[in-house]
């Protein structure tokens, strides 16, 4: 009847610190991913207003070539990265997933000006309140790097989501 004695999933603390430090820094990202099976973060973006499917085929096209040129500088070759939108009028999400053996935090804020510069008023963030200093921004993102890095050296197990809930952040197993 009640199964009190089952086990919950609780996510892997450093896989969760990762999650939560990429919403926090970046806050026009609304929901993150990790896929174990893949080995593949999503970073979903929430977008607000009407767009062509042409709007986001030159988008998607732009961050393609843009990720291909700054994996060139960066000498990372064999990164994989997706891209797909769903929904096209009112409020729709543009999904970014990429592998994590190559991953950066540099790419993650490349990822993320893309969006802020292409969509512009219509990307929704969450900037609510007081924005944090930048030595506090800063210190989240040498943080997010050393995750990324323990990340790849751990094998964990299952799909974790990490998702904004009004001025918190949640992650969660799946």
């Amino acid at each position: 009847m009640f199964d009190f004695f089952r086990r919950e999933k609780k996510p892997n603390p450093d896989a969760s610190r990762l999650l939560a430090s990429i919403l926090v820094v970046y806050p026009s990202v609304q929901s993150v991913t990790y896929d174990s099976k893949s080995d593949m973060l999503e970073l979903s973006f929430a977008l607000n207003g009407k767009f062509s499917q042409d709007d986001f085929e030159d988008f998607l096209s732009h961050v393609a070539e843009s990720v291909e040129t700054f994996h060139h500088i960066e000498g990372l070759g064999g990164a994989k990265i997706e891209l797909d939108v769903e929904g096209v009028y009112g409020t729709c999400f543009l999904n970014v997933r990429r592998d994590m053996s190559t991953l950066t935090c540099r790419e993650l804020s490349l990822l993320t000006e893309l969006a802020q510069n292409y969509f512009g008023e219509n990307l929704i963030e969450e900037c609510e309140g007081e924005m944090p200093d930048e030595e506090y921004i800063m210190a989240q993102e040498d943080y997010l790097e050393q995750c990324l890095n323990n990340i790849r050296q751990l094998r964990i197990e299952g799909r974790l989501v990490g998702v904004r809930e009004q001025e918190r952040v949640v992650v969660y197993a799946r």
